[in-house]
C-alpha cells in the first residue's frame, strides 16, 4: 500500500461507501477497528461522510452516530445528522411509470427510495430478501405493489432493479434520462443521469470550505467511480470492481482485512489496538 499523500498534511475530510467497503453481506455493521478510527478522526476534527446507494434508515446503526453527512441513493438525496435534507435530486413521474412498465415487461423486481423510506412497485418478497440479507436493523420497507402511486405525492430519489443483465444494459443504453450502477449478476441501482456520489459530496464540501483534494474517498463499485476521481486520495478496495480499481488512484486492502481502517491508519498515524 504505498502512496504518497499530494495534499502534504491529513485529509479534512474522509468519505466512505458502505457496501463492499465498511460491511459486506453477513457482515452489517463495520468492525470495531474501523469504528474505533472514526471516533479517533472525529476527535480530530476530520469530517466524516457516508456516500451510500442506501437509505439513511439503513445507515448502520454504529456508523450513523459517528457521521456527519450522509450521501445516499448514490447522491440523489443528501442529509446531515440532524436528518435535514440539503440537496435532492428526484425521479419524473413518467420516469418512475416508464421504468415500472420496463420491469413488468421483463418479469424484474423493482423498489424506489423515498425519503421516508422503501417502496417496492414490483415483486415485494424478492426485494425484501435482497434487503434483509444487508442489514440487521428494522426494514422500512411498503410493498407499494397495488397502488403504485406513491411517487405522485412523494418523489423518490434512486430506484433498485433486479432482472436480467443484458435486458437491463440494452434499456439504460437507449434511455437517456437515467442512469444504472451493477452492484452484482441481476441487481442494479438505478437513478436519474444527473445524480452521482460526487455531486452529493461536493454540496457537503462546499458547506464546509473543504477542496476536493483535501478528501481521502473509499469505494468498491461502479456507483463510486465519480468520487473515486475526484478526491485528493481516492481508494478502490482491494475487492473492487475492475472499473473503481481503474479509476481510482490507490488501491486499498479488502474490506474482509479492514482496508479502509488500515489506509486511515497509516495516513493519520493511529495505532491500530
Amino acid at each position: 500500500m504505498e502512496m504518497k499523500n499530494p495534499i502534504g498534511q491529513p485529509p479534512r475530510a474522509v468519505v466512505c461507501d458502505l457496501d463492499g467497503t465498511l460491511v459486506w453481506q453477513g457482515q452489517n455493521q463495520p468492525t470495531e477497528r474501523t469504528l474505533r478510527c472514526f471516533e479517533r478522526l472525529r476527535q480530530r476534527g476530520v469530517l466524516i461522510v457516508v456516500a451510500t446507494g442506501r437509505i439513511r434508515q439503513l445507515v448502520p446503526q454504529k456508523i450513523e452516530t459517528l457521521a456527519d453527512y450522509f450521501v445516499c441513493g448514490n447522491g440523489g438525496i443528501v442529509l446531515d445528522a440532524a436528518g435535514q435534507v440539503l440537496h435532492e435530486i428526484s425521479f419524473t413521474p413518467d420516469l418512475v411509470e416508464e421504468l415500472t412498465a420496463f420491469c413488468d415487461k421483463i418479469g424484474g423486481a423493482l423498489s424506489f427510495s423515498f425519503p421516508s423510506g422503501y417502496g417496492v412497485y414490483r415483486d415485494f418478497d424478492r426485494i425484501s430478501q435482497m434487503y434483509l440479507s444487508c442489514t440487521d436493523r428494522p426494514l422500512p420497507l411498503q410493498d407499494e405493489s397495488g397502488r403504485r402511486d406513491r411517487h405522485l405525492t412523494e418523489p423518490p430519489f434512486s430506484s433498485f432493479l433486479i432482472g436480467n443483465e443484458g435486458r437491463a444494459y440494452a434499456y439504460l443504453r437507449n434511455q437517456p434520462r437515467l442512469q444504472g450502477a451493477r452492484q452484482w449478476q441481476d441487481h442494479f441501482d438505478i437513478y436519474p443521469v444527473a445524480t452521482t456520489k460526487a455531486v452529493g459530496v461536493s454540496e457537503v464540501l462546499h458547506r464546509r470550505g473543504i477542496d476536493w483534494s483535501q478528501v481521502a474517498a473509499f469505494g468498491d463499485s461502479p456507483n463510486d467511480l465519480e468520487m473515486l476521481a475526484a478526491a485528493g486520495m481516492g481508494f478502490a478496495m482491494g475487492n473492487a470492481s475492475p472499473e473503481a480499481k481503474q479509476m481510482a488512484r490507490y488501491e486499498a486492502p479488502t474490506v474482509w482485512e479492514d482496508g479502509v481502517a488500515q489506509v486511515l491508519e497509516k495516513i493519520f498515524g493511529l495505532n491500530a489496538d
